[in-house]
């Protein structure tokens, strides 16, 4: 038996014909109603933002601390790629060929001598973070500070502990990443 979706007056649909221009990811997410029960909130596109020395970000849900339920659904939306203790971030990148990828730094990244852009070891950084990461498509290579290196391919998971790292885009077509990064305490 077949139901017809359910949801709220501010879910926008998508239709198949729709043109793709950069990164968009269709993001659906359910909340609940006033009276607790579970509501289809969100069907959307999520464009993805341009990041120089990165690629392209899509950022799906954004929160700093943990959620509490029932709730409406709504993405806290909090501010940066890195989320503090508790926090959480859920992204979709897409990753240039080229040499090793390295954004700007932020606040949130340590960073050590020659880590900086156009340094010796540019696009090495840690942070306080616990990365799931599973690749969608292309090719990426993580290489640790001691040189160790490994190839990633597409149905590949990496879980990234905090370490000192960089990332590659092995090939000349663009890598997606898709990425849930839990806040993490270093000691």
């Amino acid at each position: 038996m077949k139901t017809k979706l359910q949801r709220s007056k501010n879910v926008t649909m998508n239709t198949p014909d729709e043109k793709r221009q950069g990164m968009k990811v269709r993001t659906v997410v359910t909340g609940h109603n006033a009276k607790g029960r579970a509501i289809f909130v969100r069907d959307e596109k999520v464009d993805g933002t341009p990041i120089p020395g990165l690629g392209e970000l899509a950022f799906l849900w954004n929160a700093d601390e943990p959620a509490t339920y029932p709730n409406a659904g709504n993405n806290p939306a909090a501010p940066g790629i890195f989320p503090p203790l508790g926090g959480i971030r859920f992204i979709i990148g897409t990753y240039l060929p080229g040499d090793f990828i390295a954004p700007e730094p932020t606040p949130e990244m340590h960073l050590e001598d020659g880590d900086e852009l156009g340094g010796a070891n540019a696009g090495f950084h840690r942070t306080d973070t616990t990365d799931f990461g599973v690749v969608l498509s292309g090719n990426l290579a993580l290489q640790l500070d001691d040189g160790a290196e490994v190839s990633l391919s597409p149905g590949d998971v990496l879980i990234e502990n905090g370490t000192r790292h960089r990332w590659r885009v092995v090939g000349n077509v663009p890598a997606t990443l898709a990425s849930f990064i839990i806040g993490a305490q270093r000691r």
